[in-house]
């Protein structure tokens, strides 16, 4: 199943339990019985542990598949990006003038091995940016800021190979919406 419809289905059953829960208080608050404080108070307490509970687990559920690494972890690759109006320049080796911007962002595709630990020094050379890096199918993997004068460190390992687009996530001007770039995932026998 696609994570998009895991989602949905995840919404649905939790809207469905608050309409429930809603519904159920709704119902019973015309009731004239006299609350019991003690049962009140121990119903209130089985909620609250119950509530941790379910949240300690899915915490330890879903983790361990976060993708990023620890902070001490030294990367395998480093890729540089410059983000200007309107496409990224990405390079093996540091982008800091606009002819290096024009180099990196015409070149061919920096290419990463998989299942590497690769580290994105992102900035801007002119306005804020968004740096999204999407999988090949689509899938938006994770996200930082573009700004001019500061680097932003995002560290990815990327285990399927294919071209892993680049897009801009701030609207940025007029051209946002055609502003790229793009890499090559290859697999680690390759050179």
């Amino acid at each position: 199943m696609i994570p998009q419809y895991k989602a949905l289905l995840a919404f649905l059953i939790i809207t469905a339990a608050a309409t429930s829960t809603f519904l159920w208080v709704t119902r019973n608050t015309g009731n004239k019985k006299p609350l019991n404080p003690e049962a009140v108070s121990k119903l209130r307490s089985r909620f609250a542990i119950t509530c941790v509970l379910l949240l300690g687990a899915a915490l330890a559920l879903t983790l361990p598949h976060l993708p990023y690494p620890r902070g001490s972890e030294i990367p395998d690759n480093v890729v540089f990006v410059a983000a200007k109006q309107f496409a990224f320049g990405l390079s093996e080796t540091p982008i800091a003038n606009d002819a290096q911007w024009e180099a990196a962002s015409q070149g061919p595709a920096v290419r990463i091995p998989a299942n590497r630990l690769v580290e994105f020094r992102v900035t801007s050379l002119d306005v804020n940016h968004g740096f999204g890096v999407y999988s090949p199918g689509g899938t938006l993997l994770a996200q930082t800021q573009a700004m001019p004068g500061y680097v932003n460190r995002l560290r990815l390992r990327l285990r399927d190979p294919g071209r892993y687009p680049v897009l801009c996530l701030e609207l940025c001007g007029m051209e946002h919406h055609s502003m790229r770039g793009v890499f090559e995932v290859i697999p680690q026998d390759k050179d």
